[in-house]
């Protein structure tokens, strides 16, 4: 009886083991497969829009930059600097013009797009005042008021944020992205 109970032990061990290994042994379950990416979009940036952004870049581009070719106040020592004053200002007149003029033919095209511009526009209107101004004493002003007014015009320059950003308008970064014209501008 012993070696009955024995034999049934080790067989009923065996099978237990046999089990356990045959359950380990098993492939685990294949996860569900994750859903493919949608496919990127073809559509891009309103065509409309990037033609906008291009004229608005195209119109400010050189605005963005100016400051850093402009004389500095502190370049101006004696009156023999004046002219250096007069080029930086005529250079000042000449890309707000182009400016200005670049912004008046945008078309209206979002309302948001549309304060942007205008934001920008009544800005340079208002620069382009002062730079006439500026050189139109000049001549009289001598060396400290071509200081000032360099300074002045720098410090605008510098210091403008526009009222819209073009951030918050819909769709325009993306636009800006497609234009050659706006590398330079954010």
């Amino acid at each position: 009886m012993k070696s009955q109970t024995t034999a049934r032990i080790r067989v009923t061990v065996a099978l237990a083991v046999g089990c356990l290994l045959a359950g380990c042994g098993a492939n685990p379950p294949e996860p569900t497969p994750a859903p493919p990416p949608p496919p990127p979009s073809t559509a891009g940036p309103d065509p409309a829009l990037v033609s906008w952004a291009g004229g608005y870049c195209g119109a400010v581009k050189d605005m963005r930059l100016i400051v850093y070719s402009m004389a500095k106040g502190y370049d101006i020592q004696t009156a023999a600097d004046l002219p250096k004053a007069e080029e930086s200002l005529k250079k000042l007149d000449t890309a707000l013009t182009a400016a200005i003029t670049g912004l008046e033919k945008l078309p209206k095209i979002a309302q948001d797009a549309d304060e942007l511009a205008a934001g920008e526009l009544a800005f340079y209107r208002k620069l382009h005042g002062k730079a006439t101004e500026f050189r139109t004493l000049l001549p009289r002003g001598g060396v400290e008021y071509a200081k000032a007014a360099l300074n002045l015009s720098g410090a605008d320059l510098v210091t403008h944020v526009p009222a819209v950003k073009t951030g918050d308008v819909p769709g325009l970064d993306q636009a800006m992205k497609a234009d050659k014209a706006c590398e330079l501008v954010g």
